[in-house]
């Protein structure tokens, strides 16, 4: 009715889901008091309702102005100067039914349209039939909680995005801690935390791998990799060719992956079967350091005979150690000792893998013990990862060097999928007890485009989650400060995002163009957006909303310094530099004193 207090005005256009609203005149004020609030009239982000007999249609405002939106079409220029909303319908309520997205019954000219009051956005955002996990409150009504189906979120994917300071941390620790909350005792989620922002945050309901850590260390055995992965991570092979050297290096992997059935001891079928099976790429166990000292052992042997029968051995060496062995020099010309033939041709790869061992910031790939696949296997690793009593698993790759933390990623994503593919129909594997895992950072290692610094493992392995994660049981949600950056399958994928401020025009366009349309005129909203404020949209949620993100406590380890603070006290006697250089060279972050 008209006379009603919520009366705001009369539908004048309606194209589409899109409508536009004339407001009344008759409208005593911009900011009327209905049941004892204050609604403010108008406000982008806001709802309004439209009544139509049984059936209550909902949408949001995306635009105000004196005038229509498209002033050049003749037909509105007799409503020109008035005061007028677009909004976009998003769905309705049938009688005293749940709200449902989508519309069976559209506005016609002259419908009167109402300002939403809290009792019907309780209707709206009652959670009816689904699986609710609150991340907040509603930004106009605080004390209306905002829910997300968890399942449509796990399964449909989600994209977490915020400009750095938007509070975009604390939003993916608010949601993880929903999760742990009680509902959801076998919940299983695993975080990418290549900061170590996230193990002080979710203390209590996570188990933390870190790098040289005495209790949980983080291993990425080396014999996972699959043979591409092996070749550059140890001699920096370019895929795009296969040179003589390569073969070589192949078919020794081949072999002693295949030698390695004898001892694994877990994953061994009938052994004839699985022998013919095995490939350089097979995830079997083998000493890295034996296949250097193999090659390099190559290199240097020479022969007492021109038969090259006698080796002219002075010394032999030690593969743990790196020590090659010693070979009596080759003669020259025709003299004793003899060079094999062919020569060898593998002295530059036997170099780089011998540096590459003697790098102590690998020990966490190149080192794996007890991980060897004899003492500890793989079923061992991803039991440590998976099967514990905490809700979540942060893996801390704080310590893994900037140049491969594109091939962990990918390493640990491939585990992980693999597993979960192939023991889908097992009990408390893949389908069975589905899997979340959470790229954080994930423009680091998921960019688009071409990078010729990025060799493409982690966005692999990860596109393939995003694609087919689903059947299989695995979701994924990617959290970046730099949507524009981040590779556009993966994005495509995403069904739900939680977009938190975002001031750069390339962002904001990259969301608006992958977000459903019917919100893409809220994106306008994302550079407004208040610390902690999010706009939460997509499949996991009844009808995009402007959310306050809730607070944890203790927050992750991503928030500004306070510089004048720190800067207005008394200079430190002594910076301890040495403690700091010693933590670079280690490799291993040290706590200091606040």
């Amino acid at each position: 009715m008209k006379t009603d207090p919520t009366y705001l005005g009369s539908v004048q256009r309606v194209v589409g889901a899109r409508v536009t609203v004339e407001i009344s005149a008759a409208l005593p004020s911009s900011s009327p008091i209905i049941n004892g609030r204050v609604h403010r009239v108008g406000q982008i982000g806001s709802m309004v309702r439209v009544p139509l007999g049984f059936v209550d249609v909902f949408g949001i405002v995306s635009m105000v102005g004196a005038a229509p939106i498209d002033e050049d079409v003749e037909e509105f220029h007799a409503i020109k100067g008035k005061k007028t909303l677009e909004v976009q319908l998003m769905g309705e309520v049938v009688g005293t039914g749940p709200f449902q997205r989508g519309l069976t019954t559209y506005p016609t000219l002259d419908d009167e349209v109402h300002v939403v009051t809290d009792d019907d956005l309780r209707r709206i955002y009652t959670p009816t039939g689904f699986a609710p996990i609150e991340i907040g409150k509603h930004s106009t009504s605080q004390g209306l909680p905002i829910t997300i189906d968890l399942d449509k979120l796990v399964t449909r994917h989600a994209a977490i995005v915020g400009s750095t300071g938007s509070g975009k941390s604390n939003s993916v620790a608010a949601l993880l801690k929903s999760l742990t909350a009680g509902a959801y005792p076998s919940a299983q989620v695993v975080v990418i935390d290549p900061h170590g922002e996230y193990g002080q945050a979710l203390q209590g309901v996570s188990k933390v791998f870190r790098i040289g850590d005495d209790q949980t260390p983080l291993v990425v055995p080396y014999w996972a990799l699959s043979f591409d992965e092996l070749g550059w991570f140890l001699v920096d092979r370019k895929t795009a060719s296969e040179t003589p050297q390569d073969s070589a290096f192949r078919d020794r992997i081949h072999e002693v992956r295949r030698e390695a059935i004898q001892t694994i001891n877990a994953g061994r079928p009938e052994l004839e079967i699985f022998e013919q099976e095995v490939t350089a790429d097979s995830p079997l166990p083998f000493s890295i350091r034996q296949l250097w000292y193999y090659f390099d052992r190559k290199e240097r042997i020479t022969y007492n005979d021109n038969t090259r029968t006698t080796e002219a051995l002075e010394q032999e060496g030690n593969a743990e150690l790196l020590r090659p062995a010693r070979f009596t020099p080759a003669g020259l010309g025709s003299a004793a000792p003899f060079k094999p033939q062919p020569p060898p041709i593998m002295m530059s790869y036997v170099s780089r893998m011998a540096n590459r061992l003697r790098d102590r910031r690998f020990d966490f790939m190149l080192n794996p013990s007890p991980y060897d696949g004899t003492t500890r296997d793989l079923k061992d690793l991803v039991a440590d990862w998976l099967d514990h009593p905490k809700a979540i698993t942060v893996l801390d790759l704080g310590g893994v060097p900037a140049e491969v933390t594109d091939l962990v990623v990918g390493v640990v994503t491939r585990i992980l999928f693999e597993v979960m593919s192939w023991g889908r129909d097992l009990k408390g594997i893949g389908r069975q007890r589905p899997l979340l895992i959470v790229f954080e950072e994930a423009h680091q290692y998921l960019p688009g485009g071409d990078n010729r610094f990025i060799q493409g493992y982690a966005r692999r392995a990860v596109q393939r989650i995003f694609k087919e994660g689903r059947k299989y049981g695995v979701g994924g949600i990617v959290v970046s400060q730099r949507p524009s950056d981040l590779d556009e399958t993966i994005l495509s994928q995403c069904g739900t995002f939680i977009s938190l401020r975002l001031t750069n025009s390339t962002d904001q366009g990259r969301i608006r163009a992958t977000v459903p349309d019917e919100v893409s005129g809220l994106i306008d909203l994302l550079p407004t957006l208040r610390t902690g404020e999010a706009l939460v949209s997509g499949e996991a949620i009844q009808i995009p909303s402007r959310t306050v993100v809730d607070l944890v406590d203790p927050r992750p380890k991503s928030d500004d310094p306070s510089i004048s603070e720190t800067w207005a006290r008394p200079r430190e006697d002594a910076a301890d530099y040495a403690a700091a250089i010693a933590s670079w060279r280690k490799q291993s972050p040290v706590d200091g004193e606040a």
